[in-house]
């Protein structure tokens, strides 16, 4: 059986709660190897990412899911607001502290699992903290892509209009907020077929909100997880994705271009059938492929 322990580190000075898996003496031998998982944007580490990480240290991987800045049982100010710089220093301090625990793990050997959002803000992370040695996405995405699909006219462009109109509200919402409005939010369940996960026995939490706060979107406008990816080379890099897109939005090209984009060694993983939703919680074809990918990349 993996021993599961609640952990805390700092992320530029908020509290950031995990599970620390740390797997069974009867476990393959990982050589010290351990792996981050970070959950959906929304999301919370009792959810997709406990999975995995709860999977994978069965394996033989020592494994942290955390929630993020923001969210869960984790510290931060305002409540669900999507920050991608900060879900990225998460990721950067995640490393930091399993590199110092000890408990067996070996600081040469870490890798790093997203899902969804994470799957972008990962790799992002990966691109200048070579402490971390490979980067799986499993139906990952770009949220910074995803805020810009929003506002692009029937040429693919942004009008300075329509920039400007996205962008006044926000920081109008900044000062009402400061003037002890509560803050306007948007829920997830809205997007995608999420409620099949989220609002089912599946995936349902009390601590997650599905909430994610209105004026995100000013941060993430300007955000791109891809436009560096050619520095994760020469460190492995899989893409997991599905073949049936979401009903309100489709997320597979988000890893066809970050496979195109990357340099060798690359791969990307197609599990015929399973849409987005499916990785959350359908493990069959994807945890196997992760398994092999980290044993690969960090053991041998």
């Amino acid at each position: 059986m993996t021993e599961m322990r609640k952990v805390a580190f700092k992320s530029r000075g908020i509290d950031i709660v995990g599970d620390l898996y740390l797997p069974s003496k009867s476990s393959p031998d990982r050589k010290g190897a351990a792996i981050i998982v970070g959950h959906p944007g929304t999301g919370i580490k009792e959810q997709a990412s406990g999975l995995y990480a709860r999977l994978l240290a069965e394996a033989g991987f020592t494994t942290l899911a955390f929630d993020t800045a923001y969210q869960g049982e984790s510290g931060g100010e305002p409540r669900d607001i999507e920050d991608p710089y900060q879900r990225v220093e998460d990721f950067k301090c995640a490393v930091t502290y399993l590199s110092a625990l000890g408990e067996g793990v070996d600081a040469q050997r870490i890798g790093l699992a997203g899902i969804c959002a994470s799957g972008g803000y990962g790799i992002f992370a990966a691109q200048t903290d070579v402490r971390i040695k490979a980067v799986a996405g499993v139906a990952l995405m770009c949220t910074g892509a995803m805020a810009r699909a929003a506002l692009k006219d029937e040429s693919g462009n942004i009008s300075p209009e329509a920039l400007h109109a996205s962008l006044a509200p926000m920081g109008q919402a900044r000062i009402a907020e400061a003037n002890g409005a509560e803050g306007m939010t948007i829920s997830i369940l809205d997007y995608g077929g999420a409620g099949e996960y989220y609002s089912t026995p599946l995936g349902y939490h009390p601590r997650c909100t599905n909430k994610q706060l209105a004026r995100s979107f000013e941060l993430l406008l300007n955000y791109d997880s891809f436009a560096f990816i050619k520095w994760l080379a020469p460190r492995p890099l899989l893409l997991i994705v599905g073949t049936e897109p979401m009903k309100a939005f489709d997320t597979i090209p988000f890893s066809k271009t970050a496979y195109e984009n990357a340099c060798d060694p690359k791969e990307l993983f197609v599990v015929q059938g399973r849409k987005h939703i499916d990785f959350y919680h359908e493990t069959s074809e994807s945890l196997p492929k992760l398994v092999e990918f980290f044993g690969k990349a960090l053991c041998d």
